[in-house]
């Protein structure tokens, strides 16, 4: 959710509109796609720090997640600076990509350890019946025979 605001935003930015406007459209786009919990909490934060036109370094509790907050913080710094929006939004974006990337590699690095569980379990058994069966079954013919 937080990626999706942060594309709707950098969108926006990137036809010519103002960081509130821009903030504005996210918000309009995620109501239209995902509504939730989250996006009322981030609506009205948006709200608060519209009205405040800056971050108090105390005082103010964020009610949505730390990434969507950091999308509002990005938006008012670039209102009170004058700092290119799409820039801070698409190195957000790519640390966001990096960090998936870097959990998908931790989650295809655990793979093996779940393919040799599935291995002993099925595997090991099977290949051990083809193999000694045929010696099971003669040794029971010989203690049969005698």
């Amino acid at each position: 959710m937080d990626e999706l605001a942060a594309i709707a935003a950098a969108a926006a930015a990137d036809a010519g509109a103002a960081p509130a406007e821009a903030l504005d459209f996210s918000i309009e786009v995620m109501r239209e796609t995902a509504p939730s919990p989250q996006l009322a909490a981030f609506a009205e934060d948006a709200r608060r720090l519209r009205y405040l036109r800056h971050i108090p370094e105390s005082g103010f509790v964020p009610r949505t997640t730390s990434a969507l907050f950091k999308i509002l913080r990005f938006v008012v710094e670039s209102e009170r600076n004058g700092d290119d929006l799409r820039l801070k939004l698409d190195m957000y974006l790519k640390s966001q990509a990096d960090t998936r990337e870097i959990e998908l590699r931790k989650r295809i690095e655990s793979v093996p350890v779940y393919m040799i569980v599935v291995l002993v379990l099925f595997f090991v058994p099977a290949i051990l019946l083809v193999l000694i069966g045929p010696a099971f079954l003669s040794l029971l013919r010989s203690l049969y025979e005698v």
